[in-house]
């Protein structure tokens, strides 16, 4: 959606010449010498790449039991809230505006001022990420109370993003692109921090980290075909998601590691219970 492009010669048409006196102007301009030159000297100004203005979450459906394929990565999910966060643009990375939306379309950054640097830890100078907001408990599961106190603008513990796509990098739309390029693409784009983490995959064992997430009492898995494009507001079979039933006893989750210094951060439970999963890491 760029500006649109101008018009060379006289908009204002055979009337629009002052005083009338002059001749009846065809609406073409031959360009002199000194119009060239002074072409060839103007400064190049550098354009903001665009953000697209209407873009929805792609949502999954739903599958009772959980499948093993090399068609696809499966992803855990902590259940949280589904929000895209439109990033920039700014002249140079790292320097944008935040804007975060719900799954409709609803502008929460007033609410979440934790996210407003967010931009920090991108690096392009415009963005759309995909991914779902949390509140974790100590123990690095979701706690969606907490997480509607927060959107309501009441104070608590902090909000993290799990990003685990992709959308638009530098004016460059991906949403045609399939899923493994999107995901490399946050690889190189994103780097994690106290605000923010990319939940890693695992390719083809489905059935293994369905165990492991029911073990830990994570909410579920996000399968989503490789070749998969970017369904923007599309529920669609692409990409499928395996709830969690009951979550394991207390005593079968627990985390050693998440008393250590850096568990002090939004995201570290959430890193500690990631590194209890059979996942690929990209770093």
């Amino acid at each position: 959606m760029g500006p649109p492009g101008q018009r060379l010669g006289n908009d204002a048409g055979a009337g629009g010449l002052a005083g009338g006196d002059g001749p009846e102007s065809s609406g073409y301009h031959r360009f002199t010498m000194r119009d060239q030159l002074s072409l060839r000297l103007e400064p190049d100004v550098p354009t903001l790449p665009n953000l697209p203005v209407l873009l929805r979450p792609m949502l999954a459906r739903p599958l009772p039991e959980p499948f093993d394929s090399t068609a696809h990565l499966f992803e855990p999910s902590w259940g949280g809230l589904r929000a895209l966060a439109f990033i920039g643009p700014a002249d140079s990375p790292g320097t944008g505006d935040v804007r975060l939306t719900d799954g409709n379309g609803r502008d929460l950054t007033a609410a979440l001022p934790e996210l407003a640097g967010l931009a920090v830890r991108v690096d392009a100078r415009s963005a759309v990420l995909d991914g779902e907001l949390v509140v974790v408990a100590p123990d690095g599961l979701a706690d969606n109370v907490e997480l509607e106190r927060r959107l309501a603008g009441k104070p608590g513990r902090p909000v993290a993003f799990l990003a685990f796509d992709l959308l638009h990098v530098d004016g460059r739309s991906l949403l045609a692109a399939p899923l493994d390029r999107r995901r490399e693409a946050l690889r190189r784009v994103l780097r994690p921090g106290d605000e923010v983490v990319a939940v890693p995959a695992i390719a083809g064992e489905g059935r293994a980290l369905f165990d492991a997430a029911a073990t830990q009492g994570i909410a579920g898995v996000m399968a989503r075909q490789r070749s998969s494009p970017y369904l923007s507001g599309i529920r669609s079979r692409l990409w499928r998601f395996i709830a969690v039933g009951a979550p394991a006893p207390a005593g079968d989750r627990s985390l050693a590691d998440i008393d250590s210094p850096e568990a002090t951060t939004s995201t570290a439970p959430v890193v500690a219970l990631i590194r209890r999963l059979p996942l690929l890491f990209d770093e």
